[in-house]
């Protein structure tokens, strides 16, 4: 059974995220970016401090400075990701966000000196290619960069802050693995929220004022209270579960193992959206969780 809970735990980062990022993202077309992250880190943030109060007394400065470097990648990257949702399409940024598996599986191979079979390299691509085709429009999402970059065409909106999101998001990933290590799953998810949270209302505060910055916020609160509560409780249990899966299992395996979620957040669209999905990106779909739980099932 020890074996088979950190894929339990993967699978269900997996699931909750793909609810999660579909709600959350509702909810930062609504209240853009940086308020959307107020009420994310605040609601997890008090979801986990019941869990953590023994352990801060363990705190020490050889802890902690892994913790703060974590929650500035967490902050850069949960503000560079919902901007991207906010100026760019849903399909773009989702592709653009695909790069981040191959760059958390480099991490993991240069800093936990991970070693993949030849089997587990050729499922992460069939992963990697699956969610790239879920994402990918008409139009060709990379044709795009590359024309742009040629100088032939402008970058599709939101590119560029999606292709840093991924980078980000990528050294998250990593010092997760790192901080839970040391730490507990509860305690390195909530002492960078914590820290994020008081930065995110100090600069809200700074661009709105003071009184316009709460009123915002109340009314905001009550308006969407169901939407913001069930996205940021989902993706708080859903980092709960992939931090407890990384605790004990490979960050790249981990990583490959949950990147599937845009695969039912897909599902997701088609049934509350009445997206209409191609062949193809029903083929990613299917390549995607298919390579998802043959990795699970032979690592």
């Amino acid at each position: 059974m020890a074996t088979s809970l950190p894929v339990v735990l993967a699978f269900g980062a997996m699931i909750l995220w793909s609810i999660g990022d579909f709600l959350i993202q509702r909810t930062s077309k609504k209240l853009g970016s940086l308020e959307t992250l107020i009420f994310l880190n605040l609601i997890s943030a008090v979801i986990l401090f019941p869990f953590i109060v023994k352990g801060l007394s363990k705190l020490n400065w050889q802890n902690i400075t892994p913790l703060f470097i974590l929650s500035i990648l967490e902050f850069a990257f949960g503000l560079t990701l919902l901007k991207a949702y906010e100026k760019g399409k849903l399909s773009v940024v989702v592709a653009i966000m695909t790069i981040e598996l191959p760059l958390t599986v480099t991490w993991g191979i240069l800093f936990f000196k991970e070693r993949l079979s030849i089997v587990q390299i050729v499922l992460i691509i069939i992963i990697f290619a699956g969610v790239f085709f879920i994402a990918r429009e008409k139009l060709n999402v990379w044709q795009k960069i590359l024309t742009f970059f040629s100088g032939r065409s402008r970058l599709e909106k939101g590119a560029l802050i999606a292709l840093a999101a991924a980078f980000f998001s990528s050294f998250f990933n990593l010092f997760i693995a790192i901080n839970v290590k040391e730490v507990s799953p509860f305690m390195t998810l909530w002492l960078p929220w914590t820290l994020n949270l008081v930065w995110l209302f100090i600069f809200f505060f700074i661009k709105n004022g003071p009184a316009k910055s709460i009123l915002m916020l109340k009314n905001h609160a009550r308006e969407y209270k169901y939407l913001i509560v069930y996205g940021a409780v989902i993706d708080t249990f859903a980092w709960l579960c992939y931090a407890g899966a990384v605790a004990q299992k490979e960050l790249s395996i981990t990583t490959a193992i949950t990147e599937s979620y845009p695969a039912l957040a897909m599902f997701l669209g088609i049934k509350f959206n009445k997206e209409k999905i191609s062949g193809l990106q029903y083929i990613g779909a299917l390549l995607a969780l298919g390579g998802s739980v043959v990795i699970a099932l032979i690592s």
